[in-house]
């Protein structure tokens, strides 16, 4: 699925650094790595699930972030969101995909709508995410994609579901470090006990464990975190 990238795209780019926020409740976040990456003129987009968005909507803030609502499970929408980073002179450096922890069902009163609505809006969009992102770091074989989630006992029994589902982006992760650490893409699950965007002190623990995870040598990548405030 993500092998056999057209030799044109495997050379060196002269394209500028970026970071990528993905999820909901990432603008405390996303703003925190605005004001962190200043000084390297990195610039940072929020990327948010619209699932009635056929085409990219980017708004420029004046803070300097871009913010972007696409529908993550439309692999087109995916491809033209990098397409667009690329014809601004950017690559992904840096990308962080946000488990939407607020959609937690517990197993007895989950409708087989909302369990679907529960796999496009996590696994499904990590899948797509993960494909779309890493075939651009290939392009100079360098890049940090961090999957935020949590340990499947800090979810209640009853949440079945939502064990499931991080379970299975934490095994996308292990799958995805194991096949691409050779190649230069660093590839990490990091584990927090909640999400709570208004939690300033744990968006900005968030912030400096990702910052760390970028700027690991390979030597010392690490595929797993926890992360506490």
């Amino acid at each position: 699925m993500y092998n056999l990238i057209p030799p044109l795209l495997r050379k060196k780019s002269k394209l500028q650094g970026c970071i990528v926020v993905i999820g909901n409740e990432t603008h405390s976040l996303s703003q925190l790595f605005v004001d962190q990456a200043h000084n390297r003129a990195m610039p940072v987009y929020q990327v948010q699930h619209d699932p009635m968005q056929t085409n990219l909507k980017i708004e420029q803030q004046d803070s300097g972030l871009k913010r972007v609502r696409l529908n993550l499970i439309n692999p087109t929408a995916l491809k033209n969101l990098v397409g667009y980073i690329q014809r601004t002179g950017h690559s992904v450096e840096l990308c962080i995909f946000q488990a939407d922890f607020s959609k937690s069902l517990s197993n007895s009163d989950a409708s087989a709508q909302q369990i679907e609505q529960l796999w496009q809006n996590t696994g499904l969009a990590a899948v797509n995410i993960s494909q779309a992102i890493i075939r651009q770091m290939l392009i100079k074989s360098q890049g940090t994609l961090i999957f935020l989630g949590t340990q499947p006992n800090l979810i209640a029994e009853n949440n079945g579901l939502t064990q499931s589902m991080f379970a299975s982006i934490r095994a996308l992760a292990q799958s995805l470090a194991r096949e691409f650490h050779p190649k230069g893409i660093h590839i990490t699950y990091c584990m927090l006990e909640s999400w709570d965007s208004q939690n300033v002190a744990l968006m900005d623990s968030v912030k400096n464990m990702c910052w760390h995870l970028y700027h690991q040598p390979d030597s010392t990548w690490s595929q797993e975190l926890s992360v506490g405030v």
